[in-house]
């Protein structure tokens, strides 16, 4: 069997070409050309128009900007902070997506794409990576079923799943009007009945919303080709390299490498073969992980296994430990293709990722 960093994985793993060529001022429905790893060539996709009304519906996490007017703006000349801002305030706020932040995919990957664009690739990728992640978190998912079947996050699929957006800003707005409200929330108050105001989705909204969604999913071959395009111009990198490697990862699926990758030294996973819940927690090279509790709950309990185990900084009370891969297990070629990129640059040690979605799974052996 080849060596994990055996140069013949050059030859079997090709790297995937990025990017959708889109035009941003295009009508409705447009020719997509999408990289050679999606389809065999050009197919009519529905893309949201920068003018359609439904951009008005579709929530993101502030409701006080307009971004295809943002959109178009970066497209036209790139600012960095304005860019920030719409990506990380509006459309991916505290780990959540929005339905604006799908319609938005798009345009971003075309403005990604010009060679000469590099600043402007780093920052997207670095979004759209984790937006690749969030979308299809397994605290989303409904066990069983997949991953293009269950509603993405933040994206409703019924017209009562849009209400229920709804329903926060009237209650918003109903809290507002009262006379005892505190006086600093005042400047608020006209956002939130201008959300109310507008025009409800309706069923003809849905189709479009499915096409979104349906879009979302034929881009994330391209999301994973900007990842690692924007990885190979700047292997140097330190700070974006594992966050490109977990966009890469969560676009092809991976979504426990994907956390690994993203959350660092803690954080949740899920065992593919019985899809039991685990914290994970890093001990020096070893990875101990703690069966979660089913039961939700904001805060964590006194005799909680995992918080014992950090502060006293050993995991004397681990229920096992991920499984290092060896150069004998078997990995899918995606997981190949994603450890011959980490080879590219070794930063630090994560010695157990593919263990958890090859399902080599843990060693069942506690502390």
């Amino acid at each position: 069997m080849l060596a994990l960093y055996d140069p013949l994985w050059d030859k079997l793993v090709s790297a995937a070409e990025p990017t959708a060529r889109l035009d941003l001022a295009a009508p409705s429905r447009r020719t997509i050309h999408r990289c050679k790893c999606d389809t065999q060539g050009p197919t009519q996709e529905p893309m949201l128009e920068l003018a359609d009304p439904l951009w008005d519906k579709l929530d993101d996490a502030q409701r006080d900007r307009d971004i295809p007017i943002l959109l178009a703006e970066l497209a036209a000349s790139w600012d960095g902070e304005a860019a920030k801002s719409l990506l990380w305030d509006c459309l991916c706020h505290q780990q959540e997506c929005y339905g604006a932040t799908y319609a938005a995919i798009p345009y971003l990957l075309k403005i990604a794409e010009p060679e000469e664009n590099r600043c402007q690739r780093r920052e997207i990728a670095l979004f759209l990576g984790f937006v690749a992640l969030r979308a299809r978190d397994f605290h989303h998912q409904v066990r069983g079923r997949q991953f293009e079947g269950a509603a993405l996050q933040g994206l409703p699929e019924t017209l009562e799943g849009w209400d229920r957006i709804r329903d926060c800003f009237r209650g918003h707005v109903a809290w507002l009007e009262r006379p005892d409200r505190p006086h600093h929330y005042e400047q608020t108050l006209p956002r939130y009945r201008r959300v109310v105001a507008i025009e409800p989705v309706n069923a003809d909204d849905l189709e479009k919303i499915l096409s979104i969604k349906a879009e979302f999913f034929s881009a994330l071959p391209c999301i994973r080709a900007l990842c690692e395009r924007s990885l190979l111009e700047d292997v140097a990198d330190k700070e974006a390299v594992f966050y490109l490697l977990s966009g890469i990862a969560a676009a092809d699926g991976l979504l426990s490498i994907a956390r690994l990758l993203n959350y660092g030294d803690e954080g949740l996973l899920q065992c593919t073969s019985c899809s039991q819940e685990y914290e994970f927690i890093r001990f020096g090279e070893r990875i101990a992980i703690y069966a979660t509790d089913p039961t939700p709950s904001a805060v964590r309990h006194a005799d909680d296994k995992g918080l014992s185990d950090y502060e006293e900084g050993t995991p004397s009370r681990a229920d096992g430990f991920v499984v290092p891969i060896a150069e004998t297990t078997f990995l899918t070629p995606a997981l190949r293709h994603c450890f011959r990129l980490r080879s590219v640059r070794r930063a630090r040690s994560l010695p157990c990722c593919c263990a958890i979605s090859s399902g080599a799974s843990f060693a069942a052996n506690a502390a």
